[in-house]
């Protein structure tokens, strides 16, 4: 495993991809950021496939915070004026 901060990343995305592409696992920190390099393209969210239903199932699985009782009325009451525009 890689591990680079994103200066020390600028300047060689080139290489770094290739290295995951043959499986080397690279991940970039910015920060207390950090994010993992994975082989593939971008998900096509018009197109049902595993690799989109994991993601799914990880955001709605995922830490949340639920709406405050005031959150709910306001949501609701925008729902209801939408509903009422000619």
């Amino acid at each position: 495993m890689k591990i680079l901060t994103v200066p020390e990343a600028e300047g060689q995305l080139t290489r770094l991809i290739a290295e995951v592409n043959d499986g080397e696992l690279i991940v970039l920190k910015d920060g207390d950021k950090e994010v993992t390099l994975y082989p593939g393209g971008a998900l096509d969210l018009e197109e049902d496939t595993p690799e989109l239903e994991a993601e799914l199932l990880k955001a709605a699985q995922g830490p949340f915070k639920p709406y405050s009782p005031d959150e709910m009325q306001t949501i609701c009451e925008r729902i209801v004026r939408e509903k009422r525009r000619p």
